[in-house]
């Protein structure tokens, strides 16, 4: 998928799709440094990466203006909803040195994003609208990494592979979240995976 066929699809601005392209040009830059993403993923990056991130935004709440994206790595889906617009995003990142691009990225595209350089359950509560997640851990311990973030209103939106009804087996008999998967704009048989609290719906 080509990156104007993306821009069509989540019909973004020039401006948008020009701070996406600076936003690629930095990765590809750091990639021969650090391993940011898998390497067979670079040349389908528009849609393995821009598309996959930025679908999450059409799930957000009303008046959503804070997200926390954990375990951001190389910024999907964090900086890419920081570049979508209309939201603070706080990326929480342990590795020092993704820490560093994350940084490095928020400065050059003058994103509304900060980055924590530290583990999320050591973190106090943020008071996020939106939690977002993608290969960071199985369901079951995500939720438990993020405990002390979520409020009755928090929603949950992860990014995840065809394994995740397996995941939310084990997660069904016990937690208050309710479940919805949709399936992914980008392909390969993944899933946003929509979790809100029991009261919300």
């Amino acid at each position: 998928m080509t990156a104007d066929e993306v821009g069509e699809l989540l019909n973004v601005s020039r401006e948008t799709m020009c701070k996406f392209e600076a936003y690629l040009k930095l990765l590809e830059k750091w990639q021969c440094r650090i391993n940011l993403v898998a390497n067979s993923t670079i040349a389908n990056v528009w849609q393995r990466h821009i598309l996959d991130s930025a679908q999450l935004v059409k799930f957000y709440p009303p008046n959503t203006k804070k997200i926390l994206d954990v375990g951001s790595g190389a910024g999907f889906p964090g900086l890419v909803l920081a570049i979508m617009g209309n939201v603070e995003v706080d990326l929480v990142e342990s590795d020092q040195r993704k820490a560093i691009f994350l940084s490095t990225a928020i400065r050059s595209l003058s994103l509304p994003a900060k980055v924590h350089n530290q583990r999320i359950e050591a973190m106090p509560n943020l008071s996020p609208d939106v939690i977002t997640a993608r290969a960071v851990a199985p369901v079951p311990k995500l939720m438990e990494l993020i405990e002390n973030q979520i409020s009755l209103d928090t929603v949950c939106l992860f990014l995840k592979g065809g394994s995740v009804e397996g995941e939310l087996t084990e997660l069904q008999t016990y937690s208050k979240m309710v479940p919805v998967n949709h399936p992914s704009l980008s392909g390969g048989g993944g899933f946003v995976l929509e979790l809100k609290h029991k009261s919300l719906n």
